[in-house]
């Protein structure tokens, strides 16, 4: 009652300031007309940056409808919203139209149609839960230019596209909008229709960010495309909202770091590099070497995971089993060289480029001075060592596997779309041969034993069959409960067969005991499968 009686006094307030007002504009109107000295003032109601969408024209940013208005100081909408907006919005907004000038207003619902309020339909920038929120990135404090993501590589085409709305309406001598003058609208916010494409599915990308927030504290997933590089989900984790950028900026767990495109110990999904290496340096699968639980290189002795050692192996049970030993022996029989060239045709020894602009960290790879040292060789043989890389160069060197031995560099940018919904491709680069078909089609049947018989049993889906290789590297850190930290990793594709999707998966810091990432990729590959995303 009381907030009723102080708003209905407010509006006779408002009202009788009104009439006082058109009787001094009438006394003022006759000498304004003649001088010709009318003026206006021009208030900006909403401001819009290009669109960013995915693969299928699905809007990545400016999906969710909001409400935006220009306001004056009349009596119809000072009444309309004292019983529209909360009290405290409410007194805040009247105290700022009683200096005559006209207001902006923001609101997810619409308000009240009333003289004196011009209302209009915009986008709000980023969704609440924003799909994608690493890859797209966010503004700056300007709330104009990109900071980071998407919105940074892509600043230019994304200001160009850009719309408005703008409200000018006719002053009196003391700069007052005139209430019952003439009002002029600009609206150009169709422009912003405009923007560009990237081959991110969203449904996919939705799907990863479920699944894999769930099981995986810290850490990246990648689904790639292998046929064409292009990359159909990439996420980090924890996630953040680009509405609410304050709230991250001091945790420890880093929510706004991009760990897809960061650099992170290998362990040994390297070891698919190794054997592309021995298989094209002529080295036969039927090569065995004997496994005692370690082996001594130079004055260190290097263990591998089983104590009891895998006895003698040949290089399908050596790659399937994950042997270190078999691998440091693979190794010295090839050469450090031969590793070191294909790690470098597989993009290891740089960052990749994604899209003008948008380039992830450097994977870091010993120089070839290293790889000919006796126990630089030995680590580096199954991913320890100086070595680093980012999900995203695994996830190429896999989806080399399952394309005949051609590596297609990673791609995000699918190409520019016009304000009716029209894209315009990108253009694509050519795939670098990396080995032979039948050298990528050994190491798909390794991968395949793998996940059949091998240490990635738990990542083997319900239905469609799969193959991969798991990791595990030491990062020499020491969490607080003494335990060592690990970078676990699985990379693998899906269906086993004819291979649609590859899926890179990692938990960052994780113990031994902890979290695993191949069960993950399994409940990613029934859900592909559930979805209706696998022929």
């Amino acid at each position: 009652m009381q907030k009723r009686s102080l708003c209905l006094l407010v509006a006779i307030l408002f009202a009788f300031s009104g009439i006082m007002m058109r009787l001094m504009q009438l006394v003022r109107e006759p000498l304004a007309e003649t001088s010709g000295t009318r003026s206006t003032v021009t208030v900006t109601v909403a401001q819009l940056r290009g669109t960013i969408y995915d693969r299928n024209l699905s809007r990545l940013t400016n999906q969710t409808e909001t409400y935006a208005a220009s306001v004056i100081a009349a009596p119809e909408a000072m009444a309309a919203l004292s019983t529209a907006l909360p009290s405290a919005e409410w007194e805040t907004l009247a105290r700022q139209l009683q200096d005559g000038k006209p207001i902006t207003l923001q609101s997810e619902t619409p308000l009240p149609l009333a003289s004196g309020i011009r209302q209009f339909t915009a986008a709000k920038r980023y969704a609440e839960d924003q799909p994608a929120a690493h890859v797209i990135g966010y503004l700056g404090d300007d709330g104009i230019s990109g900071a980071c993501g998407v919105e940074k590589a892509f600043d230019e085409e994304l200001k160009n596209a850009s719309g408005s709305v703008t409200v000018s309406y006719q002053t009196d001598g003391h700069s007052n909008a005139l209430q019952g003058g003439e009002v002029q609208v600009s609206n150009t916010l169709f422009r912003a229709n405009a923007g560009v494409a990237l081959t991110l599915d969203s449904e996919i990308q939705s799907l990863t960010e479920t699944i894999v927030s769930a099981k995986i504290t810290k850490g990246a997933a990648v689904i790639l495309d292998p046929s064409n590089g292009e990359i159909l989900a990439m996420a980090s984790f924890p996630n953040f909202s680009p509405n609410r950028l304050a709230e991250y900026l001091d945790r420890e767990d880093a929510p706004l770091y991009n760990r897809v495109m960061a650099s992170y110990n290998c362990g040994s999904v390297f070891k698919t590099v190794s054997t592309i290496t021995a298989l094209e340096s002529g080295v036969p699968t039927t090569q065995t070497f004997t496994c005692n639980g370690s082996l001594k290189v130079g004055q260190n002795r290097i263990k591998c995971h089983h104590v009891l050692g895998h006895g003698t192996v040949d290089m399908m049970e050596g790659f399937g089993n994950s042997c270190n030993p078999y691998y440091i022996q693979l190794m010295q029989l090839t050469g450090g060289l031969p590793l070191y060239r294909t790690a470098c045709l597989l993009g290891f020894d740089r960052p990749l480029v994604l899209a003008d602009g948008y380039v992830t960290a450097r994977s870091t790879l010993p120089s070839e001075e290293t790889f000919m040292m006796e126990t630089a060789l030995a680590n580096l043989s199954f991913g320890q060592g100086d070595l680093l890389a980012t999900p995203l160069h695994v996830a190429q060197m896999t989806a080399c596997i399952v394309n005949g031995g051609k590596a297609y560099a990673p791609n995000l940018y699918k190409g520019s779309v016009d304000t009716m919904g029209n894209l315009t491709p990108a253009n694509t680069n050519p795939p670098v041969q990396v080995c032979s078909a039948t050298t990528a089609n050994a190491v798909k049947n390794m991968m395949q034993y793998v996940v059949e018989n091998g240490t990635g049993q738990a990542a083997a889906p319900r239905v469609g069959g799969a193959g991969g290789k798991t990791g595990t590297a030491q990062t020499g850190w020491v969490g607080e409960d003494g335990e060592t930290m690990v970078q676990n990793w699985f990379t693998g594709f899906y269906p086993l067969d004819e291979p649609q999707y590859v899926i890179t998966l990692l938990a960052e810091d994780s113990k031994r005991t902890g979290e695993s990432t191949a069960p993950v990729f399994a409940e990613l590959c029934d859900a592909l499968y559930r979805a209706g995303y696998v022929k």
